[in-house]
């Protein structure tokens, strides 16, 4: 993961002291999360690895898969918005020419909406829920670890919280955008979320 950093950054700018630093700072951001750390970031990455689809623009995807999350509290409601808000201070100080369209992407990934103009927005909204369709037992440790990144709200404000978040999900047509990640995991999300719903 470090290399794949470091090889997208370096075709913008040569300063490794200044590449050094940004990655030091998304790191230190995923290392102290039960769920939206570093292991996320992998995770993701294999999802992208593995897939067929061919990014329009690989690199911008890159960095907005490293930068999506890099502000995460569970108090706020503008997580991507700051997120999105480091990843332009970060890359501003290259020669990297496509900052509002990973600010667009990463901003999409709070209301997870199908993109009618960049089908590369749609391929990071579902390489970020792909965790959605994986195995019941995978599932099941990802609940319990974004439950322990909730923990101080207590049961009955954050399971009613959680039903809606999730029941969202089911209400949409389709959780995944691209047919290739609707093939592989739309049915077996359904199935994992429903159950969740039901043993809140």
């Amino acid at each position: 993961m470090r290399d794949l950093f470091y090889s997208t950054l370096l075709n913008y700018t040569n300063d490794i002291d200044y590449i050094n630093n940004c990655y030091s700072y998304i790191i230190n951001q995923y290392s102290s999360r039960f769920y939206h750390n570093i292991d996320h970031l992998i995770f993701m990455f294999k999802e992208l690895t593995q897939s067929s689809i061919l990014p329009v623009n690989r690199d911008a995807l890159i960095l907005s898969i490293f930068y999506h999350d890099v502000i995460y509290k569970s108090t706020q409601k503008n997580n991507e918005y700051q997120s999105a808000l480091i990843l332009e201070k970060h890359l501003a100080k290259t020669d990297f020419k496509h900052i509002e369209l990973c600010k667009n992407q990463i901003n999409a990934t709070k209301n997870h909406s199908t993109s009618l103009i960049d089908s590369d927005t749609n391929l990071l909204i579902d390489i970020d829920l792909a965790i959605l369709g994986h195995k019941k037992d995978v599932y099941q440790l990802y609940t319990e670890n974004v439950r322990k990144e909730y923990k101080i709200y207590p049961k009955f404000i954050y399971n009613p919280a959680r039903k809606k978040a999730m029941q969202h999900f089911l209400e949409q047509d389709r959780i995944f955008k691209t047919e290739e990640f609707y093939n592989l995991y739309e049915s077996i999300a359904r199935d994992n979320i429903t159950r969740e719903i039901n043993n809140l």
